[in-house]
């Protein structure tokens, strides 16, 4: 007997072998299928009673299903095109592979194999004629992905032979041009040794010319090819290119430095930085890179002060009777005072220079909260440090309305004369129950006329 299932259904048939290689239909589902070849263990003679032969209706009868009437049962549409498209893409498939296998046989023959062995599995003539010739079954599943595992494998290996091909044309190519250097080596060493004075002459006329980069270029070709005249000569020339590039590399930063404006800070620290890499150590470039990065500093700084309210700023009011303006220039202290009750907390003092229509020039002092110890008749003094310098007194006065919050600093153009040199004013004044306390301003980048 053959035991087999079929292919759509899976379900167990039972024929006598005398039906292998036959065409029938499943008994189950009615799906066309061939008969494969009895296997030895598939073989049952004690199943056919004596020895009477089962036929295929007999076999198809073993597994309860009714017996079919004599002439073609009609496939349904659908099983039809199910089939169809199932063989076409086995087609489409193994023309695929078989195409590739054409592509890769010549080039690479250890690749090809596997992907012959897939073109087999996939073109269904060839793989039923083996089925049959060599009596063995394999499901479609199986054959579709050995098809796939044989292909990836095939392509890998001719993946490999390519990158070896590259490799070993890689490796032929650098031989080949060292092979090729050598021999351009020995043909200037031998031009050199028979040449040799009139390269000399021809390398001195150039030099004496000043023509510095035809003497290096002519020299060029001969450079390592062992001769210490042509090596010594070389490296002086050599040297005299540096130089000349160097010198225009100067002459372009100088001309650089030329055009930029002298507030441009940034611009002449790039350029002496440049400079210095030239020429090393060179204190003229050291001290005046010195100053440009100190001048960006301060600035930063001074950038810094302003979004804290500590550099001077300005402002523009009209005075209701003259109908004139007033303008004022304030900036606060850089230090914090810190009194104690009533007026906790810490506070900025401000210094203020104002020129008023009706009332003059004036230096005004003031805080937040307080009292100077400074009346209205004896009026008070305060000691003023501009940068360095010793301490000045200046005499000093309340306000008409006598706000003690505010004092007068008498002495406008010479305290305003003085505050110009300098980038810091430290003043020094007594305030009630607080005793002497000193207010630090920095007062760099004033723009007062």
């Amino acid at each position: 007997m053959i035991n087999f299932k079929c292919d759509e259904c899976s379900k167990p048939i039972q024929v006598s072998k005398e039906m292998a290689g036959k065409q029938g239909k499943c008994p189950h589902c009615a799906s066309p299928l061939i008969v494969p070849a009895p296997l030895v263990f598939d073989i049952d003679e004690t199943d056919v009673p004596d020895g009477k032969q089962i036929t295929w209706v007999e076999g198809l009868a073993k597994v309860d299903v009714p017996m079919q009437p004599a002439g073609p049962k009609p496939v349904p549409l659908v099983d039809k095109a199910k089939s169809f498209i199932g063989t076409l893409l086995y087609w489409i498939f193994g023309l695929h592979f078989a195409a590739w296998t054409l592509a890769v046989i010549l080039q690479a023959p250890v690749a090809a194999i596997p992907l012959l062995i897939a073109t087999v599995l996939l073109l269904p003539p060839l793989c039923n004629m083996l089925m049959a010739k060599f009596q063995f079954d394999l499901q479609p599943s199986v054959r579709v992905i050995g098809a796939v595992v044989l292909g990836v494998a095939g392509m890998l290996l001719f993946s490999n032979h390519l990158r070896d091909e590259i490799t070993a044309e890689n490796k032929a190519a650098e031989s080949a041009a060292a092979q090729k250097k050598v021999e351009q080596k020995k043909v200037d060493t031998d031009y050199l040794v028979a040449n040799k004075p009139a390269i000399t002459t021809q390398f001195q006329q150039l030099l004496d010319a000043k023509k510095i980069i035809e003497a290096r270029n002519l020299l060029q070709k001969y450079k390592g090819l062992g001769d210490t005249d042509v090596d010594a000569m070389f490296a002086k020339v050599d040297a005299k290119v540096k130089d000349i590039a160097r010198d225009e590399q100067t002459a372009s930063l100088k001309a650089k430095l030329a055009q930029l404006g002298k507030d441009d800070y940034a611009g002449q620290e790039t350029t002496y930085k440049a400079l210095l890499a030239l020429y090393p150590g060179n204190k003229e470039y050291t001290d005046k890179l010195a100053a440009a990065s100190h001048e960006i500093k301060k600035a930063s700084e001074f950038q810094q002060r302003r979004i804290g309210g500590e550099a001077w700023d300005y402002e523009t009011t009209q005075d209701s009777m003259s109908q004139k303006p007033v303008t004022t220039a304030f900036i606060k202290s850089t230090n914090r005072l810190s009194f104690d009750f009533p007026y906790r907390g810490a506070q900025q003092a401000m210094l203020q220079l104002r020129k008023h229509p009706r009332w003059g020039q004036d230096v005004i002092l003031h805080i937040q909260k307080g009292q100077f110890l400074c009346n209205s008749y004896d009026g008070c003094d305060v000691s003023v440090r501009f940068g360095n310098g010793k301490p000045k007194r200046f005499s000093a006065g309340e306000p008409s309305d006598n706000d003690s919050t505010y004092i007068f600093i008498r002495g406008y153009n010479s305290f305003v004369s003085e505050l110009r040199k300098v980038d810091k004013v430290y003043i020094e004044a007594q305030f009630y129950q607080e005793g002497a306390q000193t207010m630090e301003f920095a007062v760099d980048g004033l723009d007062w006329k």
